[in-house]
């Protein structure tokens, strides 16, 4: 093992030992998921999907997702004789599709985690806050920010008084429309700062 690693050029090893430590480091993350842990809470999967959500792409499993790739194409272009500049850029987009494709799972996973279990039913009845401006008499949707089954979540909202509702106005749920919208009004208090639509 010492014979085989002393024969290996400085930029070789480092390649080498990033793609070793980030891979042992994906195994203790896989073995984390299967005993029922999930350690990776810097990604948010209950963000809105329009805030992109998920706004966090850098997190624990995106970040070794992309050295396992840089570090694994990097020893193949180097094995294959590549010069070490067109290596490292190669590796840069090897590692980058490694990071997308693994947020894009991890969203995909969240999501079904989710849809199955959140009903939107279970906010009618809760206040919550305007996002985005709600037109008046249904004519459009916006936005409202509420408390669902525990979980903070911006969610579509129709408004069905004649006023429009601006943004930081509380709001009452009082229906939905379908699993993933709401019909609100605005709360007694805020009726006066409403405007009417144009």
């Amino acid at each position: 093992m010492e014979t085989w690693w002393g024969s290996l050029g400085n930029s070789l090893q480092i390649f080498w030992g990033i793609a070793i430590a980030t891979s042992a480091v994906m195994v203790v993350q896989l073995l984390l998921v299967f005993l029922g842990f999930d350690s990776d809470s810097d990604v948010d999967m209950d963000a809105d999907a329009d805030a992109t959500d998920g706004g966090h792409i850098l997190s624990v499993r995106t970040i070794t997702a992309f050295f396992a790739g840089f570090g694994w194409s990097g020893v193949a272009c180097l094995d294959a004789g590549f010069s070490l500049l067109t290596t490292l850029l190669i590796s840069v987009v090897v590692g980058s599709v490694f990071m997308f494709g693994v947020f894009a799972l991890m969203r995909f996973l969240y999501g079904l985690r989710y849809s199955g279990t959140l009903d939107y039913r279970n906010a009618i009845g809760q206040v919550g806050s305007v996002y985005l401006p709600i037109p008046g008499e249904m004519s459009g949707p916006g936005k409202v920010e509420v408390l669902v089954q525990g979980r903070l979540r911006v969610v579509d909202a129709f408004n069905n008084s004649a006023d429009s509702i601006p943004n930081r106005s509380r709001v009452k749920v009082i229906d939905v429309m379908d699993q993933n919208t709401l019909v609100v009004e605005p709360l007694s208090t805020d009726r006066g700062s409403t405007t009417k639509e144009a």
